[in-house]
């Protein structure tokens, strides 16, 4: 069984189509994947400069500021109570360890 020249050549024409396709499907592979790596590290860039920098207001306005520790358990509490500032703060059972309601009225009395 020879291989005559018409096979050989069309095996030659075949195989340079493959190849042209195999470098052109590679070429899209690695743009595909040059685009993909860049999204990702601009992405990380920005959620990075967001972080660091802080937020500054330059004014912040509330009725009611509640303090609470890294667990979520009430600690502080900044309200207007009566129309009077108020400041208490908590213990670790939520008793109050510190107001300033009591001395206003404290020092209302003693006028």
């Amino acid at each position: 069984m020879h291989t005559s020249d018409v096979d050989f050549n069309s095996l030659v024409v075949r195989m340079k189509r493959l190849e042209a396709e195999n470098r052109f499907w590679k070429i899209v592979g690695l743009a595909v994947f040059l685009i993909l790596g860049f999204s990702l590290t601009a992405n990380v860039t920005a959620q990075q400069k967001l972080q660091d920098v802080p937020m500054r207001a330059t004014t912040v306005e509330a009725q009611h500021f509640l303090l609470r520790d890294a667990a979520g358990k009430l600690m502080g509490e900044l309200a207007v109570r009566d129309g009077k500032p108020v400041l208490e703060l908590y213990d670790a059972i939520g008793k109050v360890t510190w107001s300033t309601n009591t001395r206003t009225r404290g020092l209302v009395a003693t006028n």
